[in-house]
């Protein structure tokens, strides 16, 4: 289930960085912090898991910050997909 979340935000700010990167900030956080997975994060950045992957390369956060069992998970997922 997915709840919406309505964010105050000036619209100079809104303007300047664009809603699409700020969604990407907002994920890359929470996935930095273990609120979420990578796979959680890159559906709220709107991304694919690979082009999210990317972008956490580009902002030098590692993706692999994860528990074993996460990551099980995730190789699961993907090979599912393959």
């Amino acid at each position: 289930m997915v709840k919406p979340l309505e964010l105050k935000l000036p619209n100079t700010l809104v303007e300047e960085i664009g809603e699409g990167e700020l969604k990407l900030y907002i994920a890359m956080m929470l996935y930095k912090e273990r609120k979420l997975s990578i796979s959680q994060a890159a559906k709220i950045a709107g991304l694919t898991l690979s082009d999210f992957i990317h972008e956490l390369g580009k902002h030098k956060i590692g993706f692999t910050n994860i528990s074993e069992e996460e990551l099980e998970e995730e190789l699961r997922r993907i090979k599912y997909l393959i």
